[in-house]
């Protein structure tokens, strides 16, 4: 199954809110990629792949959240993430 087909299954499976959300990010993603492949083509003219514009996006996205929010994580988040968002048991270090 294609990435595009895992993603509209999910979808036809999510409720309205999540997909309103899912919509919202998309749409944003795509505007800002629109924003870097022209800025790239009539300013700077070096080459980037879509993985590097996508990467960018993604730096640029994070060095807008505040260090005060950075430091509001838990320091195990990524040991248990499945903890934090489905309350599944915890991973004791």
């Amino acid at each position: 199954m294609s990435t595009k087909e895992e993603l509209i299954k999910e979808i036809a499976q999510a409720p309205d809110f999540i997909i309103e959300e899912v919509l919202n990010f998309l749409l944003f993603i795509k505007n800002r990629f629109k924003q870097r492949i022209s800025e790239s083509q009539t300013g700077d003219h070096t080459e980037k792949s879509p993985q590097q514009s996508f990467l960018n996006l993604v730096d640029d996205i994070t060095n807008q959240i505040p260090q005060s929010e950075w430091e509001k994580l838990p320091s195990d988040l990524s040991k248990n993430l499945d903890y934090y968002l489905y309350g599944s048991p915890k991973i004791e270090e």
